[in-house]
């Protein structure tokens, strides 16, 4: 800190004025770039020249305490609503009210590991293949704020920036233990040499949970391993395995819960009901620069069994395929600063979904048997031109085609096939003065609906649109440091779950129209001072 060293140059100068003394070296270790995963101080610059709400979340922040769920990750996070179910790793996780009624395999967010989406082909994602431990920090755009990045949703998106043996050398241990036979172990470990780096983690969560019927078992392993191909090209592939075991104690009624809030709901142990599924996923970038250019080259496979007894049992087996490229080009243009990042992903689905007659958690008479095909072929390009006197200019579009298609086996729903294209504009002017930013924007967003919406033939069958407005401003003075965001957006055919209060289950319908309006606001306060200068 500058006052710290005005400190010891005091001291230093008084000394000369007696003696002169040795030169001292002093050495201080320096995260080490790689290509392929940028640094923290990377990562800051570049969601600085964002024109609305973003954040880097350093984990040293969560993991300072708990950090068992979204809640803890993201507990200081303006606009990032977390609530975990139960007290388990499935959340309701919401950014501007993105996928709000979701307490369970998200959407509305596109999540990615190092820039390469995590998000199965139909949108959804599940948060037990998400680990805070394993990550060296996470980025939050809020909103449209992500198009640069690929995410046209309503929520934005969320990156995970891996540890790697550059970052991470050496070993790491962490323990977390509590009430309800809460337990968390993470063992995890980075080497690094001139040409390639390698970082892997395993976490293992226990718990019984304080109601009835809230056991979870959670296991993890996040493995990347990093080459040097040449000066120009790094690679790095990352490998995923989750198993996680969750019981479902239920929803209560009021007088439920008065009576015993650590009761399950009797139905739900009638049925023994739980989410558990095995999860394995494979995933490469590979990063080419020259000079003012860099490609990313991404590709992943993800392999996920599910077994999910409610009302009947859900038998899903699903694989998913990934592929990528970004291109990101800093040279000037007229003699002004200008940046275009440009992209296009395509992602294809197929998921083999049967359900059963739920015979007390176990499968019963095979009820109806289908394949559902998801397939997306996105594209995304945006401009940072800078105009002068403090002003950027930003220009952006995506555009998208997806496919939802479900193809019936054996009984269950009719088939469908539906076809979905969008395109999303955004518009954004930057102002940066010293130490604050002004920004404002306007964005389109877009959501076709995934497989848990358009199951059944009077359930939503239209994309979620919506157009965003955002004034806000960041920055420091002294030893405070703030981030502020106004957002209204205007929502067409949004998806929501309606509850049947006769027979006690949702369906999902689009609401003609409806806004989201919000206030981000969030400050940190340097009590040791003014380190932000």
């Amino acid at each position: 800190m500058k006052f710290i060293s005005y400190l010891l140059t005091a001291s230093t100068t008084a000394a000369i004025a007696q003696t002169e003394l040795e030169t001292l070296t002093v050495e201080a270790a320096r995260e080490k770039a790689s290509k392929t995963v940028p640094t923290l101080a990377e990562s800051r610059v570049e969601l600085a020249k964002t024109p609305g709400g973003t954040e880097v979340v350093d984990s040293e922040r969560y993991l300072t305490g708990r950090a068992s769920t979204l809640a803890d990750t993201f507990a200081l996070s303006p606009g990032v609503f977390a609530q975990p179910r139960f007290g388990s790793d499935e959340a309701r996780l919401s950014i501007r009210g993105s996928g709000l009624q979701r307490t369970f395999h998200g959407r509305g967010i596109r999540v990615l590991q190092d820039g390469v989406p995590v998000n199965l082909a139909d949108g959804g994602f599940d948060m037990q293949a998400l680990e805070p431990s394993a990550a060296r920090y996470i980025n939050v755009w809020r909103g449209g704020n992500a198009l640069a990045y690929g995410g046209s949703t309503l929520g934005g998106a969320i990156d995970y920036i891996s540890r790697n043996g550059r970052t991470d050398p050496g070993g790491f241990a962490r323990l977390e233990a509590g009430s309800w036979n809460y337990f968390r172990g993470t063992l995890a470990g980075g080497i690094a040499n001139d040409t390639a780096d390698a970082f892997s983690s395993f976490t293992w969560q226990s718990q019984d949970g304080f109601r009835d019927h809230a056991e979870q078992n959670n296991q993890r392993l996040f493995t990347n391993i990093g080459w040097n191909i040449s000066d120009n090209v790094e690679s790095r592939l990352y490998i995923t395995g989750v198993l996680t075991d969750s019981q479902l104690p239920g929803s209560l009624t009021k007088a439920q819960l008065e009576d015993d809030p650590r009761q399950a709901n009797p139905a739900n142990l009638l049925a023994d009901q739980h989410r558990d599924f095995e999860l394995f996923r494979i995933a490469s970038k590979t990063t080419f620069t020259n000079g003012d250019n860099s490609w990313d080259l991404i590709a992943a496979w993800t392999y996920k069994d599910l077994n999910h007894p409610i009302f009947q049992v859900i038998d899903q087996l699903s694989n998913d395929a990934l592929l990528g490229l970004t291109f990101t080009n800093n040279s000037a243009l007229l003699s002004h600063g200008n940046q275009v990042r440009a992209g296009v992903f395509l992602t294809h689905g197929v998921t083999h979904a049967a359900q059963y007659v739920n015979a007390s958690g176990n499968r019963g008479i095979l009820l109806q048997n289908s394949d559902q095909i998801a397939t997306n072929l996105e594209a995304f390009v945006e401009n940072q031109f800078t105009i002068g006197r403090g002003f950027t200019a930003i220009l952006g579009a995506s555009a998208a085609h997806n496919r939802r298609e479900l193809d019936r086996v054996f009984a269950g729903p009719q088939d469908y096939d539906y076809e979905y294209n969008e395109f999303a504009p955004k518009l954004g002017l930057r102002y940066d003065a010293d130490n604050y930013q002004v920004y404002a924007n306007v964005s389109g967003s877009y959501e076709p609906p995934s497989f848990s919406e358009t199951y059944t033939a009077n359930t939503a069958r239209d994309a979620q649109t919506a157009t965003s407005f955002e004034l806000g401003t960041r920055g420091s003075w002294g030893f405070v440091r703030w981030d502020a965001t106004a957002y209204h957006a205007e929502v067409e055919d949004e998806l929501l779950t309606i509850m049947d209060p006769i027979t006690n289950l949702s369906t999902t319908t689009n609401a003609e129209r409806t806004t989201h309006t919000g206030l981000e606001v969030g400050a940190e306060v340097d009590l040791l001072g003014a380190a932000w200068e």
